[in-house]
């Protein structure tokens, strides 16, 4: 069971974050390009830095503004850290050095900067299932109108109008000669009874004919 250093902020920003030393060589600092971040007023951009002479890490102040200590000494020079020493950069910011073993690796907080951990390969999302496409619009036909209810009365044909009868020609010449006829008998009679043959048609009758 191999074993390997990380450094863990034991206060300051992200109190509790745990950087494992996987590289040769590693900056501390508030600038982001920096493999150890922390943003911190008392940090200088590019603080301190760590790397490693054989088996072990050695740290050394880069001229920061608030300096770096080892258990409360202030560096002079580059030092030769040991597991359970802390560190610490001004007066707020506290870093402890210590070995962590392999089989604890899973349990760092975050990983220094550049390398990323390991994640397992998803399984390719399923295909969406197919869904046929909406049916066409077709109206609905209109309601059919139910015949009228049979009411047991057979409708009658129209009436249609008499044909006017007309009296025949014959007939109304008859009439005519009928009542000529009449008229003639009736005025015939009155001249006979009147005695007025001769006042009437005297010329008919010759001179003397008549009294």
């Amino acid at each position: 069971m191999s074993a390997f250093y990380q450094i863990v902020i034991r206060s300051g920003p992200n109190a509790g974050t745990a950087y494992p030393l996987e590289k040769a060589e590693l900056f501390i600092g508030r600038d982001l390009n920096n493999e150890i971040v922390i943003n911190d007023p008392e940090m200088s951009r590019r603080h301190a830095r760590l790397y490693l002479q054989g088996a072990n890490y050695v740290l050394e102040d880069l001229g920061s503004t608030n300096g770096t200590a080892v258990n409360g000494q202030r560096l002079m020079g580059p030092y030769l850290l040991r597991p359970g020493e802390m560190v610490t950069f001004g007066e707020h910011v506290a870093l402890l050095f210590e070995t962590v073993q392999s089989d604890q690796a899973a349990t760092v907080a975050a990983p220094i900067r550049g390398s990323a951990p390991y994640a397992a390969p998803q399984p390719p999302a399923a295909p969406p299932a197919y869904a046929p496409p909406p049916p066409a619009y077709v109206p609905a036909p209109p309601p059919r109108q139910a015949p009228p209810a049979y009411s047991g009365q057979v409708p009658l044909p129209p009436e249609e109008d008499e044909p006017k009868k007309k009296f025949p020609v014959w007939l109304i010449i008859l009439i005519a000669l009928l009542v000529v006829v009449c008229l003639c008998g009736v005025v015939f009679v009155a001249i006979d009874a009147l005695d007025l043959w001769c006042s009437l048609f005297g010329f008919a009758f010759g001179p003397g004919a008549c009294p």
